[in-house]
């Protein structure tokens, strides 16, 4: 079953330190990648960016 995680970053680029550290893993087989989406809202944006397609993670 997987389980959906929605972290918040203090900054876009956390987002992609987490996706960078968990590449490794998911070539190890440790866990699962399914799908996932980064969405970044500037602070002086009245609504968020549209998604960019990414990787979601769930454990095996």
């Amino acid at each position: 079953m997987a389980t959906p995680t929605v972290p918040k970053f203090g900054a876009s680029r956390g987002a992609e330190a987490v996706e960078a550290t968990q590449l490794p893993w998911q070539k190890r087989e440790l866990i699962k990648v399914r799908e996932a989406t980064v969405v970044t809202w500037p602070q002086d944006a009245m609504k968020p960016k549209p998604p960019r397609a990414r990787l979601t993670i769930s454990t095996p």
